[in-house]
């Protein structure tokens, strides 16, 4: 009897999107900025409430960007949960910023509110929730830390899409969240990721960024 592998994840097509790709490869349309593009950013911004949403070439890269974007720099330290994806920490640690790791709570394996609280110091500029496997973490509590001690909210929202809390959707509660189309995703396009801006004031310089530094 042959070994059978069983695959890791088995992304589906089951709309338009054969459709859509051929129309863009025949409109050659493929690059970013796209009409494809430009309205995927639209939908999500109007899905989440945000103030714009720009696609980026993964998740990875929507936290990279949302690390520019929240000015930590060396010494800054950044709040996050131990049980997540290494480029939870890396985006941060790029900028020169200390990844300050905090358990999760046994009973829903998210981010423990209490144990952020206490991890707070001076140094502190940033918490970095993440919605593992599409739950989300409980946002009340940490957004009034956040509020309390001037801390940027970076949700990593990358597994949650498009999972809500009472009602708004997740990655669009602190000021920034990051999103992921990796083929193991809930919504996947193989890879791919958006970063959701809900702080207008940061709009501009994103757009800025994205583009290399051009406007």
């Amino acid at each position: 009897m042959g070994e059978t592998t069983v695959p890791f994840n088995r992304p589906y097509a089951t709309g338009r999107e054969l459709g859509y790709i051929q129309q863009a490869i025949d409109a050659s349309e493929t690059a970013a900025g796209g009409p494809f593009a430009r309205r995927c950013e639209a939908w999500l911004a109007r899905h989440h409430g945000s103030a714009a949403a720009l696609l980026t070439h993964s998740g990875t890269g929507a936290l990279e960007l949302a690390a520019l974007l929240s000015g930590v720099g060396p010494g800054d330290e950044v709040i996050m949960p131990s049980f997540t994806f290494t480029s939870t920490a890396n985006a941060f640690v790029l900028r020169g910023a200390v990844p300050v790791f905090v358990d999760v709570r046994e009973d829903t394996l998210r981010i423990d509110a209490d144990l952020v609280a206490a991890a707070v110091t001076p140094r502190t500029r940033a918490v970095v929730p993440v919605h593992y496997a599409g739950a989300a973490v409980d946002m009340d509590p940490l957004l009034e830390l956040a509020r309390e001690h001037g801390l940027m909210v970076i949700e990593d929202a990358a597994h949650a899409l498009p999972s809500d809390l009472r009602g708004r959707p997740l990655g669009s509660l602190g000021e920034l969240g990051a999103l992921s189309f990796h083929e193991t995703k809930n919504l996947t396009c193989g890879e791919g990721g958006a970063l959701l801006i809900n702080d207008e004031r940061l709009v501009s310089r994103a757009r800025m960024l994205i583009d290399k530094g051009t406007d």
